[in-house]
């Protein structure tokens, strides 16, 4: 299957124009042939040639891809169904028409210090429900086992969605359960190495180091990290043309957010430098720990 900007199908989804490309796949306006409703489809990379393709899905990836399925909350994405067709796994999705925090930053610069500290004390309360909710997942060994709570480990300004509600914008996060199934696919674009994968300029160093066995703070300093980009417009760490973004990553400290320029209130700043302390451990280890210093600011 050619993916281009042109109308497709893909199983019951009628695809539309294209939301959003990165390594972690392509995401699509679309609709549901059966019952009409507009949604979002996510199609992972197929990794090479789809005309290679085997006939059928790796049951240990449509396991992991729901994952998602079982996250329901105000403020995760809801995600409806999941498939494997023409060679490639897809992901049906509640569709965010704002987009993401990444795009509005992009598009209307850094927000206002009250504004973003409002919508990342929803990404806490959506990330405490999904580190401590039961799910199903598969153990090294390609069983089903059911464990609580689940690791994203690809937290950054574009998995963090825009919705409209009653009282205005609210964040959700997307893309959770995602990692794991990439790695399962052998997708291109998201690996390293067959090590490591997600973003380097939102990793702290354990998550550089020890990315397959990641806990749950990991996602917290990446909040941290999606905060100071959202109220200053910069990643935390200044990557180097042409110097390779893992060993930054792992060499070097985040700039303190005073000093990017930006009118931030120095009580919340601090807040923000000290959750991104990663060394010799990640200063706030929840997702409740952070909120709680935020909402004291």
């Amino acid at each position: 299957m050619d993916l281009t900007s042109q109308p497709f199908v893909l199983d019951r989804w009628a695809i539309g124009r294209p939301l959003d490309r990165g390594g972690a796949g392509t995401v699509y306006e679309a609709v549901d042939r059966v019952s009409g409703e507009r949604c979002a489809v996510k199609v992972l990379p197929s990794g090479g040639d789809t005309s290679s393709a085997p006939p059928g899905a790796d049951p240990r990836v449509l396991r992991e891809l729901r994952t998602a399925q079982a996250l329901v909350h105000p403020h995760v994405v809801r995600t409806s169904a999941t498939g494997y067709a023409d060679g490639r796994y897809f992901l049906v999705m509640e569709l965010c028409e704002p987009g993401s925090l990444h795009h509005l930053v992009r598009r209307q610069g850094p927000l206002a210090a009250e504004t973003a500290v409002g919508l990342f004390l929803d990404v806490l309360d959506g990330l405490r429900y999904a580190h401590s909710a039961p799910v199903d997942a598969v153990d090294a060994q390609g069983r089903e086992v059911q464990v609580t709570g689940v690791v994203h480990r690809d937290i950054k300004p574009q998995n963090l969605l825009l919705a409209g509600g009653s009282g205005g914008l609210q964040v959700k996060i997307a893309d959770f359960g995602l990692a794991k199934s990439y790695e399962l696919a052998g997708a291109s674009g998201v690996t390293r190495t067959g090590a490591s994968a997600g973003t380097p300029a939102f990793m702290p160093r354990q998550q550089v180091a020890n990315f397959k066995y990641a806990r749950p703070d990991v996602d917290v300093w990446a909040v941290a990290a999606s905060l100071y980009f959202v109220l200053s417009g910069h990643v935390p760490r200044d990557f180097a043309p042409g110097r390779d973004p893992w060993l930054t990553a792992w060499n070097t400290s985040p700039v303190p957010l005073a000093a990017r320029g930006r009118n931030v209130p120095p009580r919340l700043a601090a807040v923000v430098d000290e959750a991104l302390q990663d060394t010799p451990r990640i200063r706030f280890p929840t997702a409740a720990a952070l909120g709680a210093a935020l909402a004291a600011v």
